[in-house]
């Protein structure tokens, strides 16, 4: 339901990715339409033969927005995306990526819906904030980005910084049944 989405945050504009990029809020996003397509779920897994992370997890669900540069949806984008697992790994010493990786097509209305893990922060020092990392491409642009989540002390203040988009989450549940719950808007570059 709308309610157990958190705020809209919005990508950068590539063409100045110091600032936002100025689309209006979509009408036939997800709290217009209440669903995005279930062809449009990804629930990204291992890559390359890696065996499924053992790091216990919180549940982290992301509706997203994709819009074009003309600020229209951005139906049928290709979205790649690839992130650690709650300890900050990607894979093992042998394999290096990925524990959590995936492709998914937006729908119709350019929407998709991200169902996966909290990510962690990389095990090392002076390490990025725990990140999500995107590519997507449709014929009217493209753009490569990370998510971040403003809770985090490591996470950069400010939309728009080096290409990172930060997305408020909101948990709901507890225990077992933690979900962290977000929703974001990206606009493509042309």
């Amino acid at each position: 339901p709308a309610a157990d989405r958190a705020t809209t945050s919005v990508a950068p504009s590539p063409q100045d990715p110091g600032s936002t990029a100025t689309c209006p809020s979509p009408t036939n996003g997800p709290d217009a339409s209440g669903s995005v397509d279930p062809g449009s779920v990804l629930r990204p897994g291992p890559s390359n033969g890696l065996r499924q992370s053992d790091a216990p997890a919180e549940r982290l669900i992301i509706v997203a927005t994709v819009l074009g540069p003309d600020c229209q949806p951005a139906s049928g984008a290709n979205v790649n995306l690839w992130h650690t697992d709650s300890r900050g790994d990607y894979g093992n010493d042998e394999i290096e990526c990925c524990y959590y990786w995936g492709t998914v097509s937006t729908d119709r209305a350019g929407l998709f819906e991200l169902d996966s893990i909290r990510p962690g922060q990389y095990r090392q020092p002076d390490a990025p904030p725990a990140h999500i990392h995107l590519e997507i491409t449709h014929a009217s642009g493209r753009l490569m980005t990370e998510i971040v989540f403003p809770d985090d002390p490591n996470a950069p203040q400010g939309a728009g910084r080096d290409e990172v988009v930060p997305v408020t989450l909101r948990e709901t549940g507890s225990g077992d049944a933690t979900t962290w719950r977000g929703e974001v808007t990206f606009v493509l570059g042309r």
